[in-house]
């Protein structure tokens, strides 16, 4: 039992361990004698105290008594088991006969139990009756020397029952001391210890036999406050106040103004420095800034570890009295303790400065180091079981972190900011940090990191705000990301001071490594620690574990995402193969030729064809596009498209559709033209003219339509644009529904700008920069501008491929152009009582040849060659736009020569 009738732990050195058995059994047999002999008791006494000294088993340190740990080494040497082969056989022989060691367990804890209750009837005796100095003092076992500077010997019945040990009707069940596969409890605890080492030898059996209590801490005699913390050493480890509670006892104590206290820490070289100062006089506690003096004098403690005392700083040649003449406190007197462990080594320091005004003494004085250095003594061995008990506690909740992380990077998430969130939200109530931030490295983004996700954690609601962004590389917290990349390791910034610009006080980082350690995919970093009273503002070393530890499961979570969308990419593509099977080829509907032509296709034939162009642009794929949702997607478009238009329907759509597909299949835009741009320019020529009513803009204003009171300019590409959005948000339509929230956005600004761009009307307003870029040839890739511009003049190529069609085609649909505007021109006489242009004028019918030619020169000979500068492999158009001209230049001819005949004759 872990008591003060326990064994020593295996921490001692290894020749106390059987020292302390021979020990025992000597003061066995000197305790039968000394029942004989009482006259001899003092020499006996006497003669044990010099075998301890020779036999060196003394403990001088108090800390193994409250350790609560019980190791099986202590109990198998208390029986007088040893080492070797001898101890391997007998644990062997336990193994073997299981149930009559248990048997044999029982019996002896049964016996030793009654005896502790023997001997607690016994001390009660004494406190009830007063007995001799003699008694008091009488003989006590070998092997259990007092811890501390106090080593006045104690009769074993004065001392107290275990408090949390087996009961002995518990030692009558067997299986009680067998719980959790071993053979020792489980709940043992360490015990209330009554003695102090504040305490003098000549004070100890009158406080034992007293039953007051102890009174206030004087000189010399029993300090009540610190053998409360000492003998409920559990509740005070568990008190989160344990230092301020000390700090203020010590000014009572050493009737200073105020009393310090720093504890020592690490540095990132591996030295001891003082860390955080806590300052408290008789009435509160506060946390001080260190002045240069007072650092100096902590530091100097720390470094030598010995107590220094300056009775009067203005005798002491090394204070400068007159520069603290404009303190309100300045130093008088001065006493600074370390702080030691029970290894002798410097955990912390104290420092007392200046007398009470109402202090019969104005200075320090040895009496007051003493006093102070006991103190210490018994403080350093809490402080180390405090930081013992924290250390076990973090580790805890390490654990429990990495489990709780470990189960969470198992689940499925639809996106990387909810299982970022998810993970963060079980770091940043533990280590108080205000938020989190997490910055994503990506190889086809251009800059280091591609974005940010920022995470905050509200602590009342208990819930978790999750925020993406593109990372601003004037941001702080982005420059630090960029260090900690860089050099791969963990960084911890302290005290940086608040600006306007970024309210970053704290800050620690660390990279997320990949599959293999030199590969950093990005960083993660926890800002702002929340403060409390008595409480740093900075990350310690525990925040850094847990901060490494998220890193990896971040990592692994990323990872798995991205592991996970690629098979799921790889799953909509095996999916597709099966299913395209079925669609003829690209080939075999002659979707590469720019010479297409969709007269003799039937209807089913279209959108398969419409189908073929989003299979082999790799769109599904790319953008997880379900099939059926596609499919439904191009049947709802061909049916917005008016059968009763004649030329503005769904054949022209996809001829527009089919020439785009063309253009992008050539190896310039191809090699440069993003997938997203690509998916915008195939939705954007396929809807560009959705529910076209056979009329243009101007006839929608002259006619004071809805249509023009809804939108104003370009009224029709506007509609057009609101029936694509109409079309993609229907339930089953939703080919848009996998992309992410930017691309989205992206996505449909890039279509309305595209539809918007078949309006002729902007297209004169953009074509000049574009001719002047193609003359100079300054078209540049990977300007943004340059790219909308060159996406707006694809849109109209597309728009009036069929000028560049093969010219039966081209004399075919030039007659349904025709057709639908002389449409127009007899509703606007109709209608509108106004006289048409001569494109619209039936009565021009015959001038047709020569309005063609005319629109060739004007609008598509200048666009075709323009674009064939820029893209060499769309030069068939240019090409085919050419013979067509010539074609209906022919037609001129040959009408002026019958014009000439017919005058002639």
């Amino acid at each position: 039992m872990p008591c003060l009738h326990t064994e020593s732990l295996p921490s001692l050195q290894t020749e106390s361990r059987y020292g302390v058995a021979s020990s025992r059994r000597g003061s066995q047999g000197s305790r039968s004698k000394s029942g004989k002999k009482r006259k001899s008791g003092e020499k006996s006494t006497r003669v044990e105290r010099n075998e301890i000294e020779k036999e060196q088993c003394a403990i001088t340190s108090a800390a193994w008594f409250f350790t609560p740990l019980w190791v099986p080494g202590a109990k198998t040497q208390r029986l007088g088991f040893r080492m070797g082969k001898e101890s391997e056989k007998v644990k062997a022989w336990l193994d073997d006969y299981s149930d009559s060691a248990r048997s044999y367990f029982s019996r002896s804890s049964r016996n030793w139990m009654n005896g502790c209750a023997e001997r607690a009837q016994a001390a009660q005796t004494l406190i009830t009756e007063p007995r001799s100095k003699t008694t008091v003092l009488g003989r006590r076992r070998v092997s259990h020397p007092m811890s501390g500077p106090s080593r006045a010997l104690v009769h074993p019945v004065t001392m107290q029952r275990p408090q949390s040990c087996l009961s002995v009707h518990q030692t009558d069940h067997p299986e009680s001391l067998d719980q959790g596969g071993g053979h020792f409890p489980r709940s043992l605890q360490p015990i209330h210890f009554t003695f102090s080492p504040c305490r003098s030898r000549s004070r100890c059996s009158s406080f034992l036999g007293s039953p007051r209590p102890a009174g206030q801490c004087r000189r010399g005699e029993s300090c009540a406050f610190m053998m409360q913390l000492f003998s409920g050493l559990i509740g005070a480890l568990q008190d989160k106040n344990l230092h301020l509670q000390v700090l203020q006892h010590l000014c009572e104590v050493t009737e200073a103004q105020r009393v310090s206290l720093s504890m020592t820490t690490v540095d990132k070289t591996g030295g001891k420095c003082l860390g955080p100062v806590l300052q408290s006089d008789a009435d509160s506690v506060h946390s001080n800034a260190q002045t240069k003096w007072n650092k100096s004098i902590m530091e100097y403690v720390v470094r030598t570890g010995r107590p220094l005392t300056v009775k009067d700083a203005h005798e002491d040649p090394r204070f400068q009295v007159e520069l603290y003449e404009g303190e309100e406190d300045r130093p008088t007197s001065v006493l600074s303790v370390p702080v030691l462990n029970h290894k002798k080594e410097v955990i912390g320091v104290v420092l007392a400065v200046n007398k009470t005004r109402t202090c019969a003494s104005s200075f320090f004085s040895e009496q007051d180091e003493k006093v102070l250095s006991s103190h210490m003594m018994l403080f350093g061995l809490i402080l180390e079981n405090h930081q013992l008990c924290e250390s076990s506690e973090q580790e805890n909740k390490r654990n429990q972190v990495l489990l709780e992380l470990a189960q969470l990077v198992s689940h499925d998430y639809p996106s990387v900011d909810a299982m970022l969130g998810e993970l963060a939200a079980v770091i940043l109530p533990i280590t108080k940090a205000q938020f989190c931030t997490v910055f994503i490295s990506d190889d086809s983004s251009t800059r280091l990191f591609s974005r940010m996700v920022r995470i905050e954690y509200e602590e009342i609601e208990c819930s978790v705000h999750c925020s993406s962004r593109d990372c601003d590389t004037d941001d702080v917290s982005y420059i630090y990301a960029m260090h900690v990349q860089n050099s791969m390791e963990t960084l911890n910034i302290v005290n940086r001071p608040i600006s306007m610009v970024s309210p970053i006080r704290s800050l620690i980082g660390a990279p997320l490594r990949g599959k293999q350690s030199s590969n950093v995919i990005g960083v993660c970093q926890l800002v702002n620690k929340r403060m409390a009273i008595a409480e740093s503002e900075a990350f310690s070393r525990a925040d850094e574990h847990l901060l490494e530890d998220f890193a990896v499961y971040c990592a692994l979570g990323l990872q798995k995402f991205n592991t996970q969308q690629t098979a799921d990419k790889t799953r909509v593509r095996l999916a597709v193969t099966k299913e395209e099977a079925a669609i003829p080829s690209a080939d075999t509907l002659s979707l590469l030729d720019f010479g297409f032509s969709d007269f003799d296709m039937s209807q089913n034939a279209m959108t398969q064809a419409v189908v073929r162009m989003f299979l082999d642009l790799n769109l599904p794929q790319e953008f997880k596009i379900d099939y059926k949702a596609l499919c439904q997607w191009v049947l709802s478009v061909q049916k917005c498209y008016r059968s009763n238009v004649v030329y503005h329907n769904w054949s022209h759509a996809l001829r527009t559709a089919q020439c785009m597909f063309a253009m992008l299949q050539t190896k310039e835009l191809k090699s440069n033209l993003s997938s997203l741009e690509v998916l915008a320019l195939m939705i954007a020529s396929l809807s560009h003219d959705l529910d076209h009513r056979g009329v243009n803009n101007s006839y929608i204003q002259r006619s004071n339509q809805p249509l023009a009171q809804l939108y104003g300019q370009s009224s029709l590409e506007h509609h057009h644009y609101d029936m694509c959005l109409l079309i993609l948000n229907n339930p089953g339509s939703q080919i848009l529904s996998s992309l992410s929230v930017n691309e989205y956005m992206a996505c449909l600004q890039m279509i309305e700008k595209n539809i918007l761009a078949t309006d002729l009307a902007i297209f004169f307003e953009k074509r000049t920069k574009f001719f002047k870029l193609a003359e100079n040839n300054s078209c540049l890739w990977k300007d943004e501008g340059h790219r909308e511009l060159l996406r707006s003049m694809l849109m109209t190529a597309s728009d009036i491929c069929a000028i560049t069609k093969p010219w039966p085609v081209q004399k075919r649909i030039a007659e349904l152009v025709a057709t639908e505007f002389y449409a127009q021109g007899d509703r606007e006489k109709r209608e509108l009582n106004i006289q048409p242009i001569d494109v619209m004028d039936r009565e021009n019918a015959s001038r047709l040849p020569q309005m063609q030619v005319d629109y060739i020169d004007g609008i598509c000979s200048p666009l075709y060659e323009a674009l064939a500068f820029i893209c060499e492999s769309c030069s068939p158009l240019k090409e085919g736009c050419s013979k067509n001209r010539k074609h209906w230049q022919e037609m001129v001819d040959d009408r002026k020569e019958d014009n000439i005949k017919e005058q002639e004759n």
